[in-house]
C-alpha cells in the first residue's frame, strides 16, 4: 500500500505542478508574453504523456522499491535526478512534435515546482506512515540471529525507530540460554 500511496502522490503532485506553472507562466506572467496565451487544452494534452512518462522514470530510479530505511536526503536526491532525466526525455520528445511550440519557461518552472512538491509529497506520506507503524500497523516482522550484545543493539536501534515499522519477533541463537532473553 506504500508503494501504491507513493505513486499516487507521486502523479498528483505531478500534475498539479503542471498546472501552477501554466499559471505562473501564462496568467501571472513571471516574463511577459509575447505570442500570446496559449490555449489551456494544449498543455492539458501533455497530462498523460507526464502521468506515464513520469512513474517510469521514477521507477528506474528506484523510487518504487520498498525500502523502509532509506534517508530523506537519499530520496530527494533520487526525485531531483529523476525530475531531470523525466524533463529531458519530455523536451527530447516535444523537439518531434511540431503542432505546438511548448514554453521553456513552462517547462523549467514545472521541473521546479514539480521538485518540490513530489519531494513534500512523499514526506508527507512518510510521515503519516511512519504514525501508523508507531501505533503498531503495517509491521514488517523479522527474527535477529543471534542474542548476544549486537542482538541486542540491532532489537534497541529497531525499538528507538518504530516509526520503520520493524517489530522483533524473537533471537535466533545457537546458545539455548541466549535465546529466551528478551
Amino acid at each position: 500500500i506504500a508503494i501504491a500511496l507513493t505513486l499516487l502522490g507521486d502523479v498528483l503532485a505531478t500534475v498539479f505542478a503542471m498546472a501552477m506553472a501554466y499559471w505562473l507562466r501564462f496568467v501571472v506572467e513571471i516574463q511577459p508574453v509575447t505570442k500570446g496565451v496559449p490555449p489551456l487544452v494544449e498543455y492539458a494534452r501533455l497530462v498523460p504523456v507526464v502521468a506515464l512518462l513520469w512513474p517510469a522514470v521514477f521507477y528506474f530510479q528506484g523510487l518504487y522499491q520498498r525500502r523502509r530505511i532509506r534517508s530523506r536526503a537519499d530520496e530527494a536526491m533520487r526525485v531531483i535526478l529523476g525530475v531531470l532525466l523525466a524533463t529531458v526525455l519530455l523536451t527530447a520528445g516535444l523537439s518531434f512534435y511540431r503542432d505546438v511550440s511548448y514554453s521553456r519557461l513552462f517547462i523549467t518552472v514545472f521541473a521546479g515546482i514539480d521538485v518540490v512538491l513530489v519531494i513534500l509529497a512523499r514526506f508527507g506520506i512518510r510521515a503519516v506512515l511512519g504514525r501508523i507503524r508507531r501505533s503498531g500497523g503495517n509491521l514488517q516482522h523479522f527474527l535477529v540471529i543471534g542474542a548476544g550484545d549486537l542482538g541486542r543493539e540491532v532489537l534497541e536501534r529497531f525499538e528507538g525507530h518504530r516509526e520503520l515499522g520493524f517489530s522483533v519477533v524473537g533471537f535466533l541463537d545457537d546458545d539455548p540460554g541466549k535465546q529466551q532473553r528478551r
